[in-house]
């Protein structure tokens, strides 16, 4: 039984770090991966998000509507998914599927539900959450999904991919001399 149960432990230590991987291979391809690169996960049953000035790879499986705006690389959209609108740099797609950017681009913004995405890369996502019917307003991780974070519902927070480092930089505050003076 304790030979079991060691078994049993093991296993799921090591399923649990499999988990823990920054991005698959599927998740970054396309990308020629580089030191400054995370990963973000993404998911909510209702809300909106704007990935803005980033790089790398996203892939958005949703319902609901994706603006893509000045994307230097390329979009493709699977499923029902289909392009309502294309001009001066911006992409309008609607519908059920899934969207995947490879390249640099100014925004990447969804809004509507049923949403996972995976960012490998780099920049800045904005997030806004919404109850849906079982009081639950998404959340999102880095690499880890043990380490879950709640979007916050009604309030729009402002979270970075890489993820920032809080807590001790190194920094060491300067002594100045006295009297005055800078």
């Amino acid at each position: 039984m304790r030979r079991l149960l060691t078994a049993l432990t093991t296993a799921a230590l090591l399923a649990g770090t499999a988990l823990a991987q920054p991005a698959t291979e599927a998740q970054r391809a396309g990308v020629t991966p580089q030191p400054g690169f995370g990963t973000l996960h993404l998911e909510a049953a209702l809300g909106s998000f704007r990935l803005i000035d980033g790089q790398g790879r996203v892939q958005v499986s949703f319902e609901g509507t994706v603006l893509v705006s000045q994307v230097q690389g390329t979009v493709t959209a699977t499923g029902a998914v289909r392009k309502e609108f294309e001009d001066a740099g911006r992409a309008v797609y609607h519908g059920r599927g899934t969207i995947v950017v490879v390249g640099k681009w100014r925004a990447i913004q969804w809004f509507g539900g049923n949403m996972r995405a995976v960012w490998y890369g780099t920049g800045l996502a904005r997030i806004t959450g919404e109850f849906d019917r079982n009081q639950n307003s998404g959340a999102y991780w880095y690499d880890n999904p043990a380490r879950r974070q709640p979007w916050f519902p009604n309030s729009t927070i402002t979270i970075t991919n890489p993820q920032a480092q809080r807590g001790n930089t190194g920094v060491q505050p300067r002594r100045r001399p006295r009297g005055g003076g800078n």
